[in-house]
């Protein structure tokens, strides 16, 4: 796996990968608000991350996926350095499927699968996640772990 970006004035970093479609992050020069900061990247890319693999899990379970959103929100210390302190990652399933195959298929990504939310977690952050099924909320206040272990097998 190789990436590259390259410096631009006006809005900051501008990926130059051949073949892929261009990426820009906002950095402290440039400062264009339009654009997502690398720790907004990253906090895309442990939604993205677990996300893909839970809905290819549920798949599995013959869970039925057609409308799905994933909402992330994070804090950060406010000295240097400013790495996540806190993490959600709010998992929002439109039709109705099972919550258990779903808090199961979260906790599997999040403590096994999903590199990104792990290599996080190892920085320090407190990972939790929230999950919204057909309207109804399945507000979870443990750490994934923890719900992992006390999850019913079917």
């Amino acid at each position: 796996m190789k990436v590259s970006f390259a410096y631009d004035e006006k809005d900051g970093f501008r990926t130059d990968v051949e073949n892929k479609t261009e990426v820009i992050l906002k950095n402290s020069l440039s400062n264009n608000t339009k654009h997502f900061s690398p720790t907004e990247h990253l906090l895309l890319a442990m939604g993205g991350c677990s996300s893909d693999d839970i809905l290819n899990i549920l798949t599995k379970m013959k869970e039925p996926i057609s409308g799905f959103r994933c909402e992330i929100s994070g804090e950060r210390r406010e000295e240097n350095p400013k790495t996540l302190t806190h993490v959600n990652i709010h998992f929002i399933f439109k039709e109705k499927i099972s919550p258990v195959k779903a808090r199961k298929a979260i906790n599997l990504s999040l403590t096994k699968y999903c590199s990104v939310s792990i290599i996080v977690k190892q920085g320090g952050a407190d990972l939790r996640y929230s999950l919204t099924i057909d309207g109804k909320n399945y507000d979870f206040d443990k750490l994934p772990e923890q719900a992992l272990a006390e999850a019913p097998e079917n």
